[in-house]
């Protein structure tokens, strides 16, 4: 049911999306959020999409706005791929996560722990060399780090709330827009349709952020969700409803892991190769992360223990 607070709250007149299809069916969005004199980009998509960036910053001219801020969700390629292009152009300062840091600033660092960060498994192809790395732009120094809780008031009024939404990678954040009671995020909203497992590597964490989610929506804070990928949330119930199938699939991925090591001392591969044919999802490096962190939570459990790169469960 539609909270009350959400009545008659339709209209964003501080935020304007830009999309543009990625592959065949998903997409990929930058937003503004403006003031009256100022603005702030969230995130900068990838190389190849350099015309999102283009029709954002062609739209604060045409407003005779300055893009004071980017704030990038996290240190993904597809968000962070023309922060140099776009700090070049405006002199806009860049916020995120402290945890993006070095991602941020090497592309060889983001690449190789965010792709390679398990070598035994998963070996360097011209094929994600192409997905990720040349998606990549130069890097960037981090300007502000912030993790959840600070505040940015554009024009010294609009308020915008960052919002800890870290899981799907160490350290994400959101923007709740608080006059508009809108939600913006990156990736905390994982995608479940996709041929691959989109992911999160600290399933606590992102247990953590999902509530904390839907504590926003429950107490009427938020009434719309926007992301970088799925359709606009523009309905309490819809956000909800998301959120409680991520906690679901979170749920079922667990135990899958569970099972596995259950049957028979298992190596990460043997456990990411089932989880993958069991849920019919390509075998990559973003599932490979996602069950690594479930494996990782099991052992800090104590449910699991690890020796010579072999799982077993431990006695109850």
């Amino acid at each position: 049911m539609r909270p009350a607070l959400c009545e008659g709250q339709e209209i964003m007149s501080k935020i304007k999306s830009f999309e543009s299809l990625m592959g065949k069916e998903n997409f990929l969005r930058v937003h503004v959020i403006f003031g009256q004199r100022e603005a702030i980009l969230v995130d900068t998509a990838m190389r190849g999409y350099e015309h999102l960036v283009e029709e954002a910053l062609a739209f604060l001219r045409s407003q005779q706005m300055s893009l004071t801020w980017i704030v990038n969700t996290h240190a993904h390629h597809d968000h962070i791929g023309l922060n140099y292009l776009v700090q070049h152009q405006t002199g806009a300062r860049i916020v995120s996560h402290p945890w993006g840091k070095r991602w941020l600033a090497d592309p060889d660092i983001n690449y190789r722990e965010f792709v390679l960060g398990y070598p035994g498994v998963i070996k360097d192809t011209p094929a994600l060399r192409h997905e990720v790395y040349d998606t990549l732009g130069e890097g960037t120094s981090l300007d502000i780090g912030v993790i959840g809780g600070e505040h940015v008031y554009l024009d010294g009024a609009t308020d915008i709330e960052i919002v800890d939404t870290s899981g799907h990678v160490a350290g994400e954040i959101g923007l709740l827009v608080i006059d508009e009671q809108t939600l913006i995020l990156g990736d905390a909203l994982v995608g479940l349709t996709l041929p691959m497992f989109h992911g999160y590597v600290d399933p606590l964490r992102y247990r953590e952020t999902l509530q904390r989610i839907r504590d926003l929506v429950v107490t009427g804070r938020v009434c719309r969700l926007l992301s970088s990928h799925l359709p606009l949330f523009q309905d309490p119930d819809e956000i909800l409803h998301a959120v409680s199938l991520r906690v679901n699939e979170m749920e079922e991925i667990h135990q899958l892991v569970l099972e596995r090591i259950g049957q028979q001392p298992s190596t990460l591969r043997d456990i990411w190769l089932s989880v993958s044919k069991v849920k019919n999802k390509q075998a990559e490096f973003r599932g490979l992360a996602m069950v690594a962190g479930h494996i990782a939570h099991l052992q800090f459990e104590r449910r699991v223990a690890e020796e010579n790169g072999t799982y077993r469960l431990l006695d109850s």
